[in-house]
């Protein structure tokens, strides 16, 4: 992955401070690039309890990120606690908003707990790819950008919550959090189709 992605041509548009500390959600689907792209951003990222998620956090931990095991469904609350503890600790918390079973690209509340209960800012991530291998068979329908491919990574403005949005009904929250992805997701969209269009017009030229 670390060789791959240095072949990609990348842009990341809103990118937090480095020194931010803070909750990071993205669409599952989305890992594969973000992995590579975020690894020098001081990251704890949520993996599942699973083989698979065993597979994952060998190679997150070589990649320079913190794994954090848990789901939403085994585990969730370990899960959670690590990631706060991880927040104390100076690193950024990321997971991804519909795991770990979906449905893709419906939010869960997850995030947005997180957020409230650490009094920490949530920054939502969308990713935008020119050419990519998809992993039809997973219902997370996992993109693996090609080799030289546009890669686009966009974050949205924070969204702050209050201490006591950890008592607010959790489809509020998973709604808030699901619109902010759609927007980040919608920009990268756009800067990839002027990015492409803008080198349409200068190949023309």
């Amino acid at each position: 992955m670390a060789l791959l992605s240095r072949s990609w041509r990348l842009r990341v548009i809103g990118q937090p401070e480095p020194a931010v500390n803070g909750v990071m959600a993205h669409w599952h689907g989305d890992d594969l690039v973000l992995t590579p792209t975020m690894r020098h951003m001081n990251t704890a990222i949520l993996v599942s309890q699973s083989r698979d998620g065993a597979r994952l956090g060998r190679a997150l931990a070589a990649l320079g990120h913190q794994p954090c095991w848990g789901s939403t469904t085994r585990g969730g609350a370990a899960g959670l606690l690590a990631l706060k503890q991880a927040l104390a600790r100076g690193r950024n918390a990321v997971f991804a908003a519909d795991g770990p079973r979906g449905p893709r690209l419906v939010a869960k509340p997850g995030p947005a707990f997180l957020a409230a209960k650490t009094g920490r800012p949530l920054y939502p991530a969308g990713v935008a790819v020119s050419r990519a291998y998809v992993f039809k068979n997973s219902w997370n329908q996992t993109r693996l950008p090609l080799p030289g491919a546009r890669v686009v990574v966009a974050f949205g403005p924070p969204l702050e919550f209050p201490p006591e949005a950890v008592r607010w009904p959790p489809h509020q929250l998973s709604r808030l959090v699901g619109a902010a992805l759609a927007d980040t997701s919608r920009a990268a969209e756009l800067e990839l189709a002027f990015w492409r269009g803008g080198a349409r017009q200068a190949k023309a030229v």
